[in-house]
């Protein structure tokens, strides 16, 4: 049900995509910063110790409706439902990134341990904000802009993961990682207040949360999307944390060995990195605001199934012996068919949830919680992927080109639950006709 009394604003749509801006710094310091920083700092970087790690840090996120049902009814007066939950838990989380900064050891197995931690600290924090977040848009949001709006604020999360990742990259060449940490946590703080500018609805009436939950999960129409929500990004995080790293040992700027990866140059290697990864981002960027585009605009089956197709092929085509240079638009393609495929998800996702209003949230988070027990199940598969296939073999092309194609494959699974999905519930404009 669409509130046709609140003004949406666009500076509205500003204000959320700075906060998801934060979102994608804290996403490329650890799947970019972090791993770079480890390997120059360090000598050397285990790659299923770093899998495993990171699939311990997004455990948070599996519980997401926990999450979603504390946003949807809990609120404080005069702040509404939706601003304590994205300003507490992520000042909490900026406080957590200025302490770490006194916390740093000097050996790679403490630094692993304490980024661990620190990561599922932080990880509560951000993912509970980021419920939140989605709930305020989907609250104010009308259905005819929301391909837009998630689409822009995700294009918002790819610029964070941009500054995050190659531009700290270059500023680790002239500053310690301690200044970093405190600037990221002042800015997390920050940027979360900025949602005190937006004017919020009014709560909606008291509901019996077992009810609406029990009405949710037992609509077979709503497990097709939870089972396409598993799938959609099954491999996102790989994408993100390692394929710069596969660039460059291609390069040659890294070393395979075994499991491990070590370095060859000096802190240049920042430098390799902050390139790739930006241009990375920039794919990223540019299929969110493509895929939010062509959803809204035009039909959201469409944007679906030419982000999938797109997603697929760039993975596979990531695995020919190709020039650098080749290699780079293609992890280009990959970005871009990344962002596009989440957007027109998004915007599936959001006008399914709408279907209920006062737990729109809930409805959310649990979608997203189905996404993120996918990556977690991502992680956990290539951390035994490489601790397998590297005792048979040292050579890079055949690890990774092999982790690829299983990555398309994956990834491809997820057309089918879409295709069963009934298009009335997610094409506002024929649900309008």
């Amino acid at each position: 049900m669409e509130n046709n009394e609140f003004e949406y604003k666009k500076s509205y749509t500003g204000i959320f995509g700075l906060n998801y801006f934060t979102q994608g710094i804290y996403t490329s310091i650890f799947t970019m910063v972090i791993p770079v920083y480890l390997l120059i700092t360090y000598g050397s970087i285990n790659i299923a110790a770093l899998a495993f790690m990171l699939s311990i840090i997004l455990i948070p996120t599996t519980i997401k409706i926990v999450y979603g049902i504390i946003t949807d009814k809990v609120g404080i007066r005069n702040l509404g439902r939706r601003k304590p939950w994205i300003i507490f838990p992520v000042s909490v989380g900026g406080i957590v990134w200025i302490i770490i900064t006194f916390m740093i050891p000097s050996t790679s197995d403490a630094a692993i341990r304490l980024f661990t931690v620190a990561g599922l600290i932080t990880s509560f924090c951000v993912y509970f904000s980021d419920t939140a977040l989605d709930g305020f848009i989907l609250d104010i949001c009308p259905k005819s802009e929301l391909g837009r709006t998630q689409g822009f604020c995700w294009g918002l999360r790819a610029a964070g993961i941009i500054f995050g990742g190659p531009v700290i990259l270059l500023f680790l060449v002239y500053i310690p990682i301690e200044i970093i940490f405190i600037s990221f946590g002042i800015m997390m703080i920050t940027f979360s207040l900025f949602t005190l500018f937006i004017n919020d609805i009014k709560k909606h009436k008291t509901i019996n949360i077992g009810a609406t939950i029990k009405e949710i999960f037992k609509k077979s129409e709503n497990w097709k999307l939870f089972v396409y929500s598993f799938f959609l990004q099954i491999v996102g995080g790989v994408v993100y944390t390692f394929l710069a790293l596969y660039i460059l040992i291609r390069m040659g700027l890294v070393k395979q060995v075994g499991a491990s990866t070590g370095a060859l140059g000096d802190v240049s290697i920042y430098e390799s990195q902050a390139f790739i990864t930006a241009i990375i981002s920039i794919g990223i960027i540019t299929g969110s605001l493509l895929g939010g585009i062509i959803a809204d605009k035009k039909s959201r089956r469409l944007a679906v199934i030419l982000g999938l197709n797109l997603y697929v092929t760039s993975l596979v085509l990531l695995i020919l012996p190709v020039p650098i240079s080749i290699l780079i638009v293609f992890a280009f393609l990959v970005g871009a068919a990344s962002a596009w495929y989440w957007a027109a998800y998004s915007a599936i996702a959001g006008e399914y949830s709408k279907n209920y209003p006062e737990m729109a949230g809930t409805f959310f988070s649990i979608c997203l919680s189905f996404i993120n027990l996918g990556t977690v199940i991502g992680f956990i598969i290539i951390g035994i992927w490489f601790n397998t296939i590297s005792k048979g073999t040292t050579d890079a092309l055949m690890i990774f080109g092999t982790l690829f194609v299983l990555m398309a494959v994956l990834e491809a699974f997820s057309i089918i639950p879409f295709l069963m999905l009934d298009r009335k519930n997610y094409e506002y404009k024929l649900a309008e006709k």
